[in-house]
């Protein structure tokens, strides 16, 4: 029995349940940390102050949290949010299946190297969309791979 998914369609559905969670190693808290001003702080320590439960003491937490992964450095930290997310979604990469389409193995490579590489590279933003470029086209190519005529759609 696989540990993490084997085959095409069960390790991209797998992989996916990452692109959408919303828990601390996700795009949305690498994004949102990555648009996190010293303005947007300030405001959320003056309203924190006021609401010790609201939107803005969550999101002071959720920036500390942040922070100290990079131990206070925003390039290295948002780097390190990156290689926590892949880490955990790479893994459903290990029985990806050779036949497998380019942009999908692409894919579990790329994810491989940036959760399990250890590389000492920084992550970026850039990297962040490029998952997100191969994991569309591995969906479309997965459907062209079963014959069927995709169209990925506006919305």
């Amino acid at each position: 029995m696989s540990e993490f998914g084997k085959g095409i369609v069960v390790c991209l559905c797998k992989f996916s349940e990452h692109l959408v969670e919303h828990g601390p190693f996700s795009e949305r808290m690498i994004r949102e940390y990555a648009d996190w001003t010293p303005e947007q702080r300030q405001r959320d320590m003056v309203e924190a102050g006021t609401h010790r439960f609201g939107d803005s003491a969550q999101r002071l937490a959720r920036m500390a949290s942040a922070e100290a992964m990079g131990g206070g450095d925003k390039v290295r930290g948002i780097s390190r949010m990156i290689e926590m997310w892949m880490n955990g979604a790479s893994d459903h990469f290990y029985e990806l299946d050779e036949k497998a389409p380019p942009a999908l193995r692409q894919l579990g490579s790329l994810c491989l190297e940036i959760g399990h590489g250890y590389t000492d590279r920084t992550w970026t933003l850039e990297h962040v969309r490029e998952i997100r470029r191969l994991w569309q086209l591995a969906c479309l190519e997965v459907d062209r791979m079963l014959g069927i005529e995709a169209d990925w759609g506006d919305y």
